[in-house]
């Protein structure tokens, strides 16, 4: 009966190792981050740069193509990468395309692989994190201290314009 169940269960599990190996083997590994960045290399200014390495915190930079889940919980935001990484923040840098959704009271972001929407109003007694908007000529170390030192989960968005 037991070599039955096992013939069962390889037969089932077979497929989806053939179809994702990568997925299918790989382990999930969760790291805590003071703050994650994400961008796009492409069109990150070498200014914006200079600024995500002078932070006084130690931040994660993930480029948008790495990242195929954000969403945001009562401890924070879960970011998940490719390799099946998982970074849980209270504060995340957003330097990739973006725009506010009115009607959904949300901001949609944008990667390279799927749109991810963060609100930040809730009718119910659901928590959501404070937003930030910065245009990226004024985005310098000192503008982003009051950021990095508030006591709330927050996301702080760049625009080019």
């Amino acid at each position: 009966m037991r070599r039955r169940d096992f013939l069962y269960n390889t037969g089932l599990l077979f497929p989806a190792l053939l179809a994702s190996p990568s997925l299918a083997l790989a382990s999930q590994k969760m790291v805590n981050a003071e703050m994650i960045i994400i961008h796009d290399e492409g069109t990150t200014p070498s200014h914006v740069s200079g600024v995500f390495n002078d932070l006084p915190l130690a931040a994660r930079q993930l480029n948008s193509r790495e990242i195929i889940n954000l969403r945001y919980s009562k401890n924070g935001f879960l970011v998940t990468t490719a390799d099946n990484t998982t970074f849980l923040t209270e504060k995340v840098l957003i330097h990739t395309s973006h725009r506010i959704n009115g009607p959904q009271s949300s901001v949609e972001i944008r990667t390279a692989v799927k749109t991810f929407h963060l609100e930040y109003v809730s009718d119910n007694n659901k928590v959501v994190p404070e937003f930030w908007f910065l245009k990226t000529q004024q985005f310098q170390v000192n503008r982003v201290t009051p950021f990095i030192n508030r006591n709330r989960h927050a996301v702080l968005c760049l625009s080019g314009s």
